[in-house]
């Protein structure tokens, strides 16, 4: 993601990987702390919410590194990822990308994600397969906690990365593509948030139709995606052309 809200702040060097510094936000421990206490019913779950720190830290760690890597192998360099409230970013220093780079940068996340939620997803039902376990049993092991853990979030982080919401990995991809078809990049990006305002209503609509109270924190975070469209298309209609390009996710 790149948000310079995101990048504002404090945040920590936890670890250098392939030439990739990663850094922890606050806030990325307030949305951990957000996970393991919003579904904590009795001090006997607590451990098996614990899980939710590990899960989101590598889940969102591996889908970084995914754009991260696929930025270092289209020549711009290495990346600063930080891990923040709203998921994580990948800043590096590239500078104007041709629309196959954009989108290839934009889809290795998602990809990343994918691979994990089926190696999760494969992993849990090895699991079962091998202790026999019923299916309602296997998220009360440890492992099989996990790994049923892995799979939800990955396969959450993957369905609404995908969103055309700019500036969110399918947005970021659309606006690409718009660029491939010919569309100069201020045009591709208003273009790109007149369809996110778009779905950010429908998904809207359909989250708090699906989760109710539980999707009141995917609505704030699409709030804030509605209002930075919002604001692009209002720099367009001022003479702005749009805003420069965002990485998101």
């Amino acid at each position: 993601m790149y948000l310079r809200q995101a990048t504002a702040g404090k945040n920590w060097k936890i670890a250098t990987m392939s030439g990739h510094d990663v850094h922890v936000s606050p806030f990325f421990l307030i949305l951990i702390g957000l996970f393991v206490f919003m579904g904590l019913n009795s001090s006997a779950d607590f451990f098996y919410q614990l899980m939710w720190a590990p899960v989101l830290f590598f889940s969102i760690l591996f889908h970084e590194l995914g754009h991260a890597a696929a930025t270092k192998k289209c020549g711009f360099g290495t990346s600063k990822i930080i891990l923040h409230g709203f998921g994580g970013v990948a800043i590096s220093r590239r500078g104007h990308t041709k629309p196959k780079e954009g989108m290839f940068i934009a889809l290795a996340g998602p990809g990343v994600t994918l691979i994990m939620a089926l190696l999760s997803l494969a992993g849990l039902m090895a699991y079962g397969f091998l202790t026999g376990g019923e299916p309602a049993n296997l998220a009360v092991s440890v492992l099989g906690h996990f790994l049923l853990l892995m799979t939800l979030a990955n396969v959450f982080w993957l369905i609404l990365n995908l969103l055309p919401i700019y500036p969110m990995d399918g947005g970021q991809t659309m606006m690409h593509f718009l660029r491939k078809r010919g569309a100069r990049q201020n045009e591709a990006i208003v273009k790109s948030a007149k369809i996110s305002l778009v779905a950010i209503g429908i998904t809207a609509f359909l989250t708090l139709a699906l989760f109710q109270v539980g999707g009141f924190l995917i609505i704030i975070i699409f709030a804030m995606f509605g209002y930075m469209n919002w604001q692009i298309l209002q720099q367009a209609k001022a003479g702005g052309g749009g805003a420069g390009p965002m990485r998101f996710g």
